[in-house]
This record gives structure tokens, sequence and C-alpha cells, in this order.
């Protein structure tokens, strides 16, 4: 059974939709918290809040706890940032880079952390991009391209063009034996796969909640970063605000007397907090979480995997190549080299079928709330177009 007996999803009433990796649909719980956050919101700003109103900052702050226990970590190890991109900019700002170091990705990663890490050209660092075969990296090309000039690792987890799924926990553990870091852009599977993210071995990871988080539309996002114990307070950001400074500090030159004279950063998480937090936003997600948690990490990324499987099964029936392993194992969700795939694209659209035309085929991603019967159904439709 999928998410759907957990909460409704209106949404998905007259469509089939299988495009949350471009954006995830909204339970309807949560569409209700955004409707009671927006009246509250407006009776605030008219200086009209009623004394029973929520304690919104309180559960903008519980977010953080949820997100913490849906990847497997610490509250203590997870930052609010704006999105996934300012996390990984972050990350990459905390990692002592010297001219001549390496960072090695793979050319199965997003835009956004490309750019971040060829970026870094500029400063004499060097991008090593490991080449795919039909949409798989294997874990001997990292143990090849990874040297002991290597300071950063960078890996989308999964894919996101195909939703392969690397093995983190080897990576990392190749990574560290030559002293560099493992930065993850977890954008695609943060709330639909199971993480455990202290026993990963990953030094920084980041995420939207747009997504697989179901926290709201791509307009309306924000994101969580994950610092590694180890590296809170012995690793700072290039950017810094008064939230840096310890509360005590801070507060003391707001009401007593200006003393900043020497740059004294805070040794927690909060270091790391330099940006605007959106508080509608965050509710939003916490909500979405809670869903989420109420159904089931676990079972949500075995949801995706039978309904990925049921569409798999029928694309290679109709002798459909993949850009995606089979092997459940090795997959989030996929992608299928189908011809004339951009125009195949907006027909199925006109049938109130989502997906998304990337690289060369069509990015197909279910989530936890679609059924099998949706992927028969999408096979049927697909197939009057091969």
């Amino acid at each position: 059974m999928s998410l759907r007996t957990v909460d409704d999803f209106p949404y998905l009433d007259d469509k089939i939709y299988f495009n949350c990796a471009a954006q995830g649909v909204v339970p309807e719980s949560t569409t209700k918290v955004i409707e009671q956050y927006i009246k509250d919101y407006t009776e605030y700003i008219r200086g009209k809040q009623k004394p029973d109103a929520p304690d919104y900052g309180a559960v903008r702050a519980n977010s953080k706890r949820l997100f913490a226990e849906i990847i497997g970590g610490k509250e203590s190890e997870i930052a609010f940032v704006p999105n996934a991109t300012t996390g990984i900019n972050t990350a990459f700002g905390m990692i002592p880079f010297t001219k001549g170091d390496n960072i090695v990705l793979s050319d199965l990663s997003y835009p956004m952390g490309a750019t971040i890490v060829t970026g870094y050209q500029r400063k004499g660092v060097e991008s090593k991009f490991v080449k795919h075969n039909k949409g798989v990296i294997e874990l001997e090309q990292w143990e090849k391209a990874i040297t002991d000039d290597t300071k950063a690792v960078m890996i989308d987890q999964p894919g996101w063009l195909n939703g392969f799924l690397y093995d983190v926990k080897a990576i990392a553990e190749i990574a560290h034996n030559h002293g560099a870091y493992l930065v993850v852009d977890g954008t695609q599977s943060a709330g639909q796969k199971v993480w455990d993210i202290d026993e990963t071995g990953v030094d920084f990871m980041a995420t939207s909640t747009y997504k697989w988080l179901l926290g709201g539309a791509y307009a309306n996002t924000v994101g969580y970063m994950y610092v590694k114990e180890e590296h809170i307070g012995e690793l700072q950001p290039d950017y810094v605000g008064s939230q840096t400074l310890p509360k005590e500090e801070e507060r003391a030159n707001q009401e007593d007397a200006f003393s900043i004279y020497e740059f004294n950063p805070r040794k927690d998480i909060g270091a790391v907090e330099v940006y605007n937090q959106n508080q509608f936003c965050y509710v939003s997600a916490e909500n979405s979480m809670k869903v989420l948690l109420k159904y089931g990490v676990a079972k949500a990324e075995k949801q995706i995997k039978k309904v990925d499987t049921k569409i798999i099964d029928g694309l290679l029936e109709h002798g459909v190549d993949l850009q995606t392993p089979v092997d459940e194992k090795r997959r989030l969700y996929l992608n299928a080299l189908v011809p004339d795939y951009k125009t195949v694209c907006a027909k199925l659209a006109e049938e109130k079928v989502s997906i998304s035309p990337r690289v060369g085929g069509l990015r197909i991603s279910p989530a936890a709330y679609n059924e099998v019967w949706e992927a028969e159904a999408f096979v049927e439709k697909l197939a009057k177009y091969l």
C-alpha cells in the first residue's frame, strides 16, 4: 500500500504523476497547514494575532529534529539553509582547498553541483569527472580517480538523471583513505530512501524540501544541511554574520556595548546558519515529514522500487533500452531511452501523464504515494508512441 493510506493527495485524482524528481506532490494535511499559516500570518502583520496562535518558531525548530530522524543523523548535525545549492556551496567553502588539489565527481552529477565544483578551477583546484557507462559508475572507477591530491569527492545520491544509487559507504572509505571529504547532494532521495547517514561516512550533505520531502512548490522551498559531528567547530564556513557568534556575545552587542574586535565563532552547527530562515516553508516541510515518518522511510523506498520494477518490466517487454540498472538495489527511479523522447513527453502530458525529458531519455520518478496500477496504466499509454 502506498503513502495514500496515511494522507490524501488530491493532486493525483485525475493524473499520473511520475515526476517527483522535478517536484513532489504535497499531502492534503500539509495544504491545510499552509492555509492556516497564511491566515495566522495575515492576522499577525495586521496586529490582530490571536493569543492561541501556534508557535510557528517551535514548529520550524522541530522540522530540524524530524529531518535528522529521516536521514538517521543527530539534530545537532543539521543546519537550516535556503536550499541544496547554498548547502553544497557552504560545504565546499568549509573544506581547506589549496592550489593543486582536485575534486572528483561523475558525469551523472546535477548541473548545480558540477557548476560549484568547476567554479573552484578559478582557485587552481582541478575538476576530475568519472564517466558513466549506460548510467552506471562502478566502484573501481572511483578507486582509480581518487588520489592523494583529491581534497573532495562530490556525488548526487542517486544520480539525478537516472536514479542510479552509489555505494556511498564504500566511496566515503576510498575518499577518507586519501584524506578527502565526501560531499553529497541528497535532494533526490531524502525522505524516500533509508540513509542512516552517520553510518555512511558522509562528511557533508545538503537537500532542498520541494522534491522527495514533499515540502511544497519549487518557488517556495528551503533546505537542510548535514555536517558530520567531528567537523562541527573544526571547519568554519566562508560566510559569516552575527549568527556566527555565540548567542551571549551577539545579544551583548545588541543590548549592552560594542565589543566585536576579534573573530570568535560559535562551535556548534549554528555557525553554519548565516542565511535567512523561511519559517513558512519549514512549517510546510515539518508536516510533510511527519506524514513520511508515520508511513516509514523504509516502506517508502520499498514502494517506490515496487512501482519502478513494474514500469521497467513493461518497458523491457516493449524493447525499450534503459539508462538505469534493472537491479532494484542499484536504482531509485529510472530513465528510458525512447525515440523522439521530447515529443513523446509532450504527448503524454496532454494525457495528464507527468514525466521529464532528461539527457536523451524520459526520466520517470515515482514517489511513495504512487501505486502499481499507475505503473501499468503508464506503460500502456507510453506503448502507443513506441
